[in-house]
């Protein structure tokens, strides 16, 4: 064997462990994910529930519409730095960018608010909702993150308007998602790994998705 090709071969067979294992959860607030041992992978499925109507069901339902947006937010930045999902299309993440941009749009998130900062304030405000605490849930909804905030950000939650590219972003990163769990194929790993079930990427997509 070419020097070369075994140490590709060794590097490839070392990222295993890394590439299967489950993402940081301490990045992923529980109320986005619970009930799995992969959160990432449970808010994927719950918010292509949430969006499956383009986002008619979560009118006057403020606590959802939370944890709806900040599920998008979550996929849009963790699919971009978890090498997990390095074989993903690149289709996915152009749509998530599409249905981030909407989201904002009707909930007031600045445009240049930190994701992973709206991801815990719109969690947050999920959490104080759900158990009944509406003042906790507008302290969450900062001005620096959400225009203008509060009250007013919780008026957005509860009137967002249509969602359209939620719906498509959502349910085709639900699709693809599954895709990958049903071959078992791990960036290019699970080529070299004989339980992976290799099965041929599909022509014309590549490997990365890119920058956020």
């Amino acid at each position: 064997m070419r020097p070369a090709l075994l140490a590709l071969l060794v590097l490839a067979l070392a990222g295993c462990a890394e590439l299967r294992a489950p993402p940081p959860a301490a990045r992923i607030p529980a109320v986005l994910g619970a009930g799995s041992a992969d959160p990432l992978r449970d808010a994927v499925g719950q918010a292509a529930l949430a969006y499956a109507d383009g986002g008619r069901s979560l009118t006057n339902d403020p606590a959802a519409m939370a944890r709806a947006a900040a599920q998008v937010e979550l996929m849009t930045v963790e699919f971009t730095r978890d090498l997990r999902w390095a074989a993903l299309p690149s289709s996915v993440l152009f749509e998530l960018r599409g249905a981030r941009l909407e989201g904002r749009a009707a909930l007031g998130i600045r445009a240049g608010a930190d994701p992973d900062e709206v991801v815990r304030a719109l969690a947050a405000a999920h959490a104080a909702l759900a158990r009944g605490d509406r003042a906790a849930a507008e302290a969450a909804l900062r001005p620096a993150l959400f225009e203008p905030g509060g009250a007013g950000t919780m008026d957005f939650l509860t009137r967002p308007g249509p969602l359209p590219q939620g719906r498509i972003a959502t349910s085709l990163a639900r699709d693809e998602v599954d895709r990958l769990a049903r071959s078992r194929v791990w960036g290019l790993t699970g080529a070299l790994d004989p339980q992976a079930g290799w099965v041929n990427p599909e022509p014309g997509r590549g490997m990365g998705i890119g920058p956020r």
